[in-house]
């Protein structure tokens, strides 16, 4: 009887360590690129909320929008080599861009007509929530 038991308790706690390894989120190809293999891979098993927040973040915590040539709203100019592969945290690191708690900040993409245009950290909150929860 004892062993029928303790053969139910491994196939148990076997089990929950499967389903922890499968919650485990895959780190964007962007991330390493920013933070580098050995980072990421900490962190996949020490803290992957951090994975799936930064993994959202991506490509949710701004917007590219046509400038208003009539309005000077731009904090800085920031280069961006191709507008439709950005990697937002390394550009953070390489040209020292910062956020807003309240309000959003914009950003002037030089040689174009654009802006990159960071939510506030209250609405990526938000948003982070909303797709948290789905």
């Amino acid at each position: 009887m004892k062993s029928i038991y303790s053969i139910l308790l491994f196939s148990i706690l076997t089990f929950f360590a499967q389903a922890q390894k499968t919650a485990t989120p895959a780190a964007d190809e962007r991330l390493i690129e920013a933070y580098g293999p050995e980072y990421i891979n900490t962190l996949q098993t020490e803290n992957p909320f951090l994975i799936k927040r930064w993994n959202f973040y991506l490509d949710n915590a701004f917007i590219i929008t046509e400038a208003n040539p009539d309005k000077k709203i731009a904090k800085k100019s920031i280069s961006i080599a191709d507008l439709d592969k950005i990697n937002i945290l390394k550009l953070e690191k390489e040209q020292k861009m910062t956020r807003s708690w309240d309000l959003p900040i914009a950003y002037q993409i030089e040689n174009t007509n654009k802006l990159l245009i960071y939510h506030s950290g209250k609405e990526f909150n938000k948003k982070l929530k909303a797709y948290l929860k789905q």
